[in-house]
């Protein structure tokens, strides 16, 4: 088996509601996804969560990630091949990019592809093939709302379908309050915040105000690029901080541990995998593994995928390793408008049940997918 092309095709999708956090409010996304076909008829598809900007990180919006594709990752696919012979398995996909820096989203669409083209040909689903034992996983919501009617609306909501993990976005001036109401609405679901890089070293201490509300986690309130600063207020919270922006890769979850552990704080570290901040899901098994080993919590972040993208993170959260509800689900149910699978993903009383049906569990819906990329952008690269 060699790959023998990689299709890149935009497909916009629709928000249902807009969803707001500290560094904006969104509605619409032109979303990449990759195809890559085989020598032996295959066909896997691996979406990248881009957002409309670099406001997250670096090289998460669309024209960034379509740039390294078509300019570096593809062509250094390629080159692997003719130069090594035919890639057939995820480190050899690695390797052969491996010398550029960088472009984790881009590379994870690609790598994504693959594991669903993987899974195909062994006949299994993703959650078994990452070594996964748990068949019914809880979920999460995320809630972005620019006020607190709209945050307690949300909440509200995604109480009534079940979901017994709430996660709010907060920023400076737009958090206690909001956090206690929602405490005090729904005091026996479990919540977390997230500042997405909000707060500074000049008023962090506003956080200090969220210890009371028996909080899951603070989610990465300083730097995006930051860790050593997150380990020392640390020492200053009773609620554990939760790393995201911060983490690329399994050494900085290394890292991460060890100023943790110096600081005798490592039980109030929890970090945050998002398979595309990590170049993929083959990184994002090491960490899960890595952090259960060393007593850390973890959970599945999402970067409001289509349910294609969603259904390979349930299926990653079928790791016995993971700890911790993941970021699955809107409080309305599905995010877009029209989505990427024929049967939209379904949680009962806040829980996903996985199953043993092919890869990622749910069919890729091609004619839609053909239908809302028609006229976009879609390019195809012989390999």
């Amino acid at each position: 088996m060699r790959i023998t092309s990689i299709s890149v095709s935009v497909v916009p999708l629709q928000l249902r509601a807009p969803f707001t956090t500290s560094f904006g409010t969104y509605e619409t996304f032109p979303r990449p996804f990759v195809v890559i076909e085989t020598s032996d008829g295959l066909r896997g598809v691996g979406e990248i969560p881009t957002l409309l900007d670099p406001a997250y990180k670096a090289e998460v919006d669309t024209p960034a990630v379509l740039t390294s594709l078509r300019e570096f990752i593809i062509p250094s696919i390629g080159r692997a091949q003719r130069e090594h012979g035919p890639i057939a398995d995820i480190p050899a996909l690695c390797e052969s990019y491996a010398w550029i820096k960088g472009a984790v989203f881009a590379k994870s669409g690609v790598e994504a592809a693959l594991w669903d083209v993987i899974a195909q040909r062994t006949g299994q689903p993703l959650w078994r093939l990452w070594g996964g034992e748990r068949r019914t996983i809880a979920v999460g919501v995320s809630i972005g709302g620019k006020t607190l009617p709209q945050v307690l609306d949300l909440a509200e909501r995604a109480a009534a379908l079940g979901y017994r993990r709430l996660k709010v976005k907060i920023w400076p001036g737009f958090d206690a309050e909001v956090a206690r109401e929602v405490r005090q609405r729904f005091p026996n679901l479990q919540l977390q915040v997230d500042a997405n890089s909000a707060y500074t070293m000049e008023n962090w201490l506003l956080l200090q105000a969220l210890d009371d509300l028996d909080l899951l986690l603070i989610e990465q309130p300083l730097y995006d690029d930051d860790i050593v600063l997150h380990s020392q207020i640390s020492r200053e919270l009773r609620t554990p901080v939760c790393l995201d922006e911060s983490i690329h890769s399994l050494r900085d979850v290394q890292a991460a541990a060890s100023l943790w552990e110096r600081n005798g704080a490592l039980d109030r570290l929890i970090v945050n995998i998002k398979p595309p901040r990590v170049s993929g899901f083959a990184e994002a098994v090491a960490i899960a593994r890595f952090c259960h080993d060393r007593g850390i919590r973890t959970w599945i972040g999402g970067m409001l995928d289509s349910a294609w993208g969603k259904a390979m993170n349930l299926n990653f959260n079928g790791l016995a390793e993971i700890d911790l509800p993941g970021d699955h689900f809107s409080p309305g149910g599905a995010y877009f408008v029209e989505d990427m699978t024929q049967i939209p993903l379904v949680a009962t009383d806040g829980e996903y049940a996985l199953t043993d049906a092919l890869s990622v569990g749910v069919v890729f819906d091609w004619d839609r997918f053909e239908r809302m990329g028609e006229g976009v952008l879609r390019e195809r690269f012989t390999v």
